[in-house]
């Protein structure tokens, strides 16, 4: 005789977890920023560089219809035959062209500076390489065939199902600039004034379940201004409120993270709560060994879990910094396996704890389009664009694009 409860066991089991979490959430319910840049056949504002007049880049993928190209802000409009044209597939800026170029002679000739191409050394600066990046809007017919972030949902279902609910929740970011959200046009305070991403991650959730964001300034500060967050909330609907603290301080490795966790976490852990913890430390950590920062890492988690037992843990895996400069790019590159192994140690435990595995989806990124293209610094700070693919691939780890149909 079978019993009801077995039977419902295999129901489950042939149900996907979308539909045993009862996920019903809808991409088109984002916004255009947080829309998947790797499926369509439209990439929304996607930046190059040009460093001369008469030069050709390539971009994710193969152009078929150009949409618009303006500045970085989106204030000038440029005009396709004049301004630039389209060359296999590439952009090309005309001889002469009213978009702005840094030109090779200056690319090439900064003294101090900290990357260096063939003994020459390159352009950095904070807030200032956006000057001569445009915003491409464009038509395309190919497929993404790079890295693409595995959901995982499943380790996360814990977490879904309050989203699902209408539970209010908590959010917590810690880590270095990026988190902090350096070079981004939010912080920054000039159009078009978008958000780093842990506010894009953050507001998608909220856009998705019909939530509002409650941002919580900590007051908090270390080597540079505590993360500054809007006056007012954001709404994307009544169900529920999602609580967002960042304590992230730039400048910061995975030690100092240790170091600094009862004050800028456990503080305000025990204050708020916490029910997703996002770790983004890796950047700084270059002079260490990939072991080292794995080692801090689950130094982070291990007190987070002793104050919430309960939390769901996401580890973001960092970009790369420009492959000229000073940083220890070799033990970077290490930095995600080595995560990906701790994540796995505490799922063996029935922790949710996962990566988002942001440093691969860079190295395939890397293989259509050059550093300076998506930099906000040419350097190690992502800009706009490229904070929207640090965004998605957190939103594709918790959940999935391919489950928001």
């Amino acid at each position: 005789e079978v019993t009801t409860e077995e039977v419902t066991t295999e129901e489950e089991t042939t149900l996907s977890i979308k539909d045993q979490l009862g996920l019903n959430v809808k991409d088109e319910d984002l916004k255009d920023v947080m829309q998947n840049i790797f499926t369509g056949t439209q990439s929304l504002k996607e930046t190059v560089m040009f460093l001369d007049k008469g030069d050709v880049k390539s971009l994710l993928f193969p152009i078929k219809e150009i949409v618009s190209v303006t500045s970085y802000d989106g204030k000038i409009t440029y005009e396709e035959g004049k301004d630039y044209v389209i060359e296999d597939g590439k952009l090309k800026v005309t001889e002469d062209s009213s978009i702005k170029v840094i030109t090779s002679a200056k690319y090439y000739n900064h003294p101090g500076s900290l990357i260096q191409m063939n003994g020459k050394p390159m352009f950095w600066g904070e807030s200032q390489v956006k000057a001569w990046q445009v915003a491409v809007t464009y038509n395309h017919d190919a497929a993404w065939e790079g890295f693409v972030q595995e959901s995982q949902l499943e380790i996360y279902q814990n977490f879904v199902k309050k989203l699902v609910a209408g539970e209010d929740v908590t959010l917590f970011f810690y880590g270095d600039s990026i988190t902090w959200g350096a070079c981004s046009t939010y912080i920054e305070n000039v159009e078009p004034k978008q958000g780093a991403y842990a506010m894009l991650f953050t507001e998608a959730l909220a856009d998705l379940f019909g939530y509002k964001v409650k941002y919580v300034n900590t007051g908090l500060s270390a080597s540079m201004p505590c993360h500054p967050v809007p006056t007012t909330e954001y709404v994307g609907g009544e169900r529920g409120t999602i609580t967002y603290v960042n304590t992230a301080i730039g400048g910061w490795n995975s030690a100092d993270g240790v170091s600094n966790f009862d004050k800028f976490v456990g503080e305000q852990v025990e204050k708020y709560g916490c029910d997703l913890f996002v770790l983004g430390y890796g950047m700084n950590d270059g002079g260490f060994a990939a072991t080292t920062t794995k080692a801090n890492a689950k130094k982070i988690i291990d007190k987070l879990l002793e104050l919430k037992p309960e939390t769901s843990v996401m580890m973001v895996s960092t970009m790369t910094p420009h492959t000229g400069s000073s940083w220890d790019f070799a033990a970077i590159k290490q930095q995600e396996k080595q995560l990906l192994s701790l994540a796995k140690q505490y799922r063996n435990d029935d922790k949710a704890v996962s990566v988002a595995c942001v440093h691969s989806v860079a190295v395939a990124i890397q293989e259509h389009k050059t550093f300076n293209d998506y930099s906000g610094n040419n350097i190690n700070h992502p800009n706009d664009w490229f904070y929207r693919v640090y965004a998605q691939t957190l939103l594709q780890t918790l959940i999935g694009y391919e489950n928001m149909k």
